[in-house]
């Protein structure tokens, strides 16, 4: 029996991508899930799941009595358009992610008052409110104090945040849109009346990308209740991941501590990585770069998938 399953998150009910990334990872993983909103076909290994993928923590709480085994060591969670290097299978993904059987893994996770730049989960977490109507959740979390002790285990401070860390600032439109002009520089009046105003959370929370992590088989039960308190409050999937490993995990690892790292593909100078391609699935994987832990998005509805 192998001691990880691998559990692939889908944003959409994308059911042609399930066969594909079965071809894809069965010969790697013996244990293979697929999280799919409203699924009603009859995979035995594709569970349905209800919520929206901006909150996609929830799809691990929904489905964790699905997946959970008592032999698994580790949990390993992936977007259905990642593609993981192909040299990472069952038998050393622990090796590959330096873990042991009480860490997890994420690629990083981000101090939401230390990020200089704009980043939207920022403004998300700062308006995020455990007493959120129709919801009793005040209760399934540790309370502030514990969990800063928890987050201080990992040395994460929370402090407060700043105005253009929250609200992001407007491109100066051109003059003859007047409306723009005039919502520009009352944008500009609220910055300087708030320049010096110091923004707190309501609760320690962190911020990570979350399209690929790993619980471990000790955390992995408190991880899932708190990522369904998180959905069921509606925390931005990027902001609630990352803190409920935070609060359920005993260790955890980042890329900065592996020799593989992942590829985000954005922006087209970065897609350019798959420019030799030619948009075939069987060509990426055959000639992975090596040097890349995992590639995403690979939006696979747009190469030819023949393996």
């Amino acid at each position: 029996m192998s001691e990880v399953v691998l559990i692939i998150i889908y944003n959409h009910q994308y059911n042609k991508n399930i066969e594909i990334l079965e071809q894809i990872y069965k010969d790697r993983f013996r244990n293979i899930y697929h999280l799919v909103p409203f699924y009603n076909g009859e995979k035995n290994n594709v569970i349905p799941v209800y919520e929206c993928s901006y909150y996609f923590q929830g799809y691990v709480s929904q489905g964790f009595k699905s997946y959970f085994r008592d032999e698994y060591k580790h949990y390993f969670f992936i977007a259905d358009d990642l593609i993981l290097n192909p040299v990472i299978n069952e038998n050393n993904y622990s090796k590959y992610l330096k873990l042991n059987t009480s860490a997890s893994f994420i690629p990083e996770i981000i101090s939401l008052h230390k990020r200089k730049d704009f980043w939207p989960r920022i403004g998300d977490a700062f308006s995020w409110n455990i007493n959120c109507p129709g919801v009793e959740a005040k209760n399934q979390l540790p309370d502030c104090d514990a969990a800063l002790q928890l987050f201080a285990k990992f040395g994460l401070e929370i402090k407060p945040l700043n105005y253009l860390q929250i609200f992001n600032k407007p491109e100066f439109p051109e003059l003859f849109k007047i409306k723009k002009v005039l919502c520009y520089f009352l944008w500009k009046r609220r910055q300087f009346k708030n320049k010096n105003r110091e923004y707190h959370l309501s609760y320690p929370l962190v911020g990570a990308y979350s399209d690929i992590f790993v619980i471990s088989a000790e955390s992995i039960k408190q991880f899932s209740h708190y990522c369904g308190v998180f959905a069921s409050t509606r925390l931005f999937v990027e902001v609630a991941v990352p803190t409920s490993m935070v609060l359920s995990a005993s260790e955890i690892v980042t890329e900065k501590d592996l020799k593989l790292q992942g590829e985000a593909l954005w922006t087209k100078e970065q897609h350019k990585i798959l420019d030799k391609y030619d948009g075939k699935l069987n060509l990426l994987l055959n000639d992975f770069p090596e040097n890349h832990l995992y590639l995403h998005p690979i939006k696979l509805s747009k190469w030819k998938t023949e393996l």
